[in-house]
């Protein structure tokens, strides 16, 4: 069974639902979930356009751009194990800068994951293809068992 659980979060409804569902994994398995949020590199970010053309360094945007998502990665984690289910389950969290797809396939292969457990953007199989989703990719380029949990 699983001993390591990967959740690439990103705070979209389907993030949230496979935070749930990691958490029924790890449940079951008495695996440890690892809540992991990738920062898109701060010429991509619009956030990030935004501050750089107001001259701020592009250190500092990344910096708060990294509290941010470690707050919000912390929320979560307290969400998770007040809830009957989590309370019991080991919840670790990390935060990265780059390019998504590539971060969380690098975390899950070099850090020895069992699954990782991700939302879908909720699009069909041609559009998802064509617009090269981040699920696409990690399913497409993932060592260990991809589960994708998709929410209406």
């Amino acid at each position: 069974m699983y001993k390591k659980i990967l959740v690439p979060f990103d705070s979209s409804s389907q993030s949230h639902s496979a935070a749930q569902h990691a958490l029924k994994l790890a449940t079951v398995s008495k695996a440890t979930v690892t809540l992991f949020h990738v920062i898109q590199e701060v010429h991509y970010s619009p956030e990030g356009i935004i501050k750089m053309r107001k001259g701020v360094d592009r250190d500092e945007v990344l910096n708060e751009l990294k509290i941010k998502a470690q707050a919000m990665l912390d929320q979560l984690e307290a969400n998770l194990k007040g809830s009957s289910v989590g309370s019991d389950i080991k919840i670790e969290t990390a935060v990265v800068v780059g390019n998504p797809p590539r971060e969380i396939l690098k975390k899950a292969k070099i850090e020895g994951y069992d699954v990782i457990v991700m939302g879908s953007r909720g699009l069909g199989k041609i559009p998802g293809i064509l617009m090269g989703s981040v699920s696409n990719k990690v399913c497409s380029g993932a060592t260990c068992p991809v589960i994708v949990i998709h929410t209406t």
